[in-house]
């Protein structure tokens, strides 16, 4: 068998919904509608059985949606660890009760993101519309409790998002985080959530008409598109995981494509070609892969080249 890639990371929305309106998020603006459709166990399982067999290591159980809204959450993290890979979840916390926050990290999280906004619930609700920070604080001094009485091998990592209107509050999360003795980090916002530049029509228009296809990209490649996959709740496969679940996103059937006929469909999609995201240099691998794909029916390459 020849070499395999070095992937990162599946990720996988159990669920098809947020309860949050966070305009800065296509999920909150609803320009992705909330649903009460929901992944069964055995076609997880499937998925998680594929996924090992291509060599991802890694299966985050968060895209579009909030994870602990799934009321058996623990019971997917439980078969990832059976599958021997490792479970990251990212969550808001913002939720008045989560009754099995206990139970779904004795399953075995390895690694837990907190996503906030602000320390104050004026600041807060901004970007986290609709959201409780007196939720979110009691919540993770609840896990952060759980995972140092336990032992868990868990790493709860508070991330505070940043925009104009709330940078003021990074030094107080930060003193929150260390007091609780868990890990903080700030990154910056996408767009602006006291505009709400990230609206319906500016995702739709910019999904019915992308830029032209860029000039051949010289070698790179870009690590969504390589080292990564998304999933949605029905097991269909999207372009990257930086872009909604759209139905002009979606490739198809997870279960139904092979790993080169989804990276075919990919680098052949003319949003994906055209995406401004950073490109990386493309490894021996990686155009070993592509030349692959690209010898499928449909791809690029000339029969005398494959």
């Amino acid at each position: 068998m020849g070499q395999r890639p070095a992937l990162e990371i599946a990720y996988i929305d159990l669920i098809d919904a947020c309860h949050l309106k966070c305009p800065t998020c296509v999920r909150g603006t609803r320009t992705i509608e909330n649903s009460s459709r929901k992944m069964g166990l055995d076609q997880f399982r499937l998925i998680l059985s594929k996924l090992k067999d291509e060599g991802y290591p890694a299966i985050g159980l968060y895209s579009w949606t909030e994870p602990f809204l799934n009321r058996t959450l623990q019971d997917y993290v439980s078969e990832i660890n059976n599958y021997g890979l490792r479970c990251l979840l990212s969550s808001t916390l913002s939720l008045r009760h989560i009754d099995n926050l206990e139970e779904t990290l004795l399953a075995g999280v390895d690694h837990m993101i907190v996503s906030m906004s602000g320390m104050d619930q004026e600041t807060y609700q901004i970007n986290h519309t609709s959201g409780h920070l007196e939720y979110v604080l009691s919540n993770l001094r609840r896990a952060a409790g759980i995972i140092h009485s336990r032992g868990l091998r868990t790493h709860l990592v508070m991330r505070f998002i940043s925009f104009p209107h709330n940078v003021h509050h990074v030094v107080l999360a930060e003193a929150f985080a260390r007091d609780l003795g868990i890990h903080f980090e700030v990154i910056r916002g996408h767009s602006d959530p006291l505009t709400q530049t990230y609206t319906d029509q500016f995702c739709e228009d910019k999904i019915a008409n992308p830029p032209p296809d860029w000039p051949e990209l010289h070698g790179k490649t870009c690590n969504l598109m390589f080292d990564q996959i998304a999933l949605d709740c029905d097991g269909n496969v999207y372009t990257c995981c930086g872009v909604p679940t759209h139905p002009s996103l979606q490739l198809g059937k997870y279960l139904d494509l092979g790993e080169h006929e989804i990276l075919l469909r990919r680098y052949t999609h003319r949003f994906c070609r055209s995406c401004p995201n950073p490109r990386r240099e493309a490894t021996q691998l990686d155009k070993s892969r592509l030349a692959i794909a690209l010898c499928l029916p449909g791809g690029f390459a000339a029969p005398t080249e494959c």
